[in-house]
């Protein structure tokens, strides 16, 4: 049991039972997901990407909340555009994001996504490749970080023409050949 006065443990803890007894299937996004890939960053939220049917919306939001989540109706609120395939939820201060599949890239996740130890719990996380090709999707200034860093720390060990193909696809080329180029420069973390 996760002591009180660690929310994010706890938050952390009481989603990952949830989903396992739901048996939804999910992969960690995000800085988590960076800790398995990457250079481990602090953060202070909690991003699942999870497969969910729209039958299945009622029982996940009526298990959140039943485990302590609260729905962020006022976040939704605000955010139209994206609330259909982005929910979000509170756990006392922590903000913890269920985002659904939103292109073809998206549906090829949860099928690649790789068990591993996260503390002291196994859990699901974003393959190394789906996670670079989500954080260029996204595109802010700490996504290409963060790619960069998945690149070092991987090297040798990726699937660079999966990354390679769905750069096309997706519309995000320029943005991968960047990191590739600062990768050849050495301009990496």
């Amino acid at each position: 049991m996760t002591p009180p006065d660690r929310p994010f443990e706890e938050a952390f803890s009481n989603l990952i039972g949830l989903l396992d007894s739901l048996a939804f299937p999910y992969c960690l996004l995000g800085a988590l997901a960076l800790g398995a890939w990457g250079t481990p960053r602090t953060t202070q939220d909690v991003d699942v990407f999870i497969g969910l049917e729209p039958s299945d919306h009622q029982r996940l939001l009526e298990a959140m909340e039943a485990t302590g989540f609260s729905y962020d109706a006022q976040w939704a609120e605000a955010n139209p555009m994206i609330r259909q395939v982005h929910l979000r939820f509170q756990r006392g201060p922590i903000p913890v994001d269920l985002l659904l599949p939103r292109d073809d890239h998206d549906r090829e996740i949860l099928p690649r996504r790789q068990r591993v130890q996260l503390g002291n719990r196994d859990v699901w996380v974003i393959s190394a490749e789906d996670l670079i090709l989500h954080k260029l999707k996204v595109g802010r200034a700490q996504d290409f970080v963060d790619v960069l860093s998945v690149l070092h720390h991987q090297k040798g060990a990726l699937d660079l023409q999966y990354v390679e193909s769905w750069s096309l696809r997706l519309g995000i080329r320029e943005e991968w050949n960047y990191c590739q180029q600062q990768m050849k420069e050495g301009s990496h973390p």
